[in-house]
């Protein structure tokens, strides 16, 4: 469950990993007024801080009880409310091109660091992909 397109839910018609594509400005106005306090902007991520048991940075902060998220332990690769959008897709390119280049100035002993830096890259291509993949299912479905 590495990245999430939209939180709106599913069309019948539509593919259970498609995210719901909104026709109009008035659909979206609509849905930004009805999730006005649960929207919470990041820069690589779009959070809607719904439920805070399900917010991922809550449990790791082992505060469950907040009323607000806490955007310096976001961790949206893997928080359930966290989505991303092809808005976001730079800063994650950036991220994997910055973690490629400290995995080719690491030495051959350190393998700690190398494990975490690799499994840091492989989340940020993971995201990018599911952004990539989702623009390229919204270009069809607006074709």
């Amino acid at each position: 469950m590495d990245a999430k397109l939209g939180p709106a839910g599913l069309s019948a018609a539509a593919d259970s990993n498609a995210p719901k594509v909104r026709r109009s400005d008035r659909e979206i106005l609509n849905l930004l007024t009805k999730r006005a306090k649960t929207l919470h902007l990041g820069i690589a991520n779009y959070c809607w801080f719904t439920d805070p048991a399900r917010a991922l940075c809550l449990k790791l902060a082992g505060t469950p009880t907040a009323t607000k998220p806490l955007a310096g332990m976001c961790d949206s690769a893997r928080c359930p409310q966290a989505t991303h959008h092809p808005c976001h897709r730079p800063v994650w390119a950036e991220h994997a091109e910055q973690t490629t280049a400290f995995l080719g100035a690491l030495g051959p002993t350190r393998k700690t660091e190398r494990a975490r830096l690799q499994a840091d890259l492989d989340r940020a291509q993971r995201v990018m992909a599911a952004i990539d993949a989702a623009g390229h299912h919204q270009q069809h479905e607006q074709a």
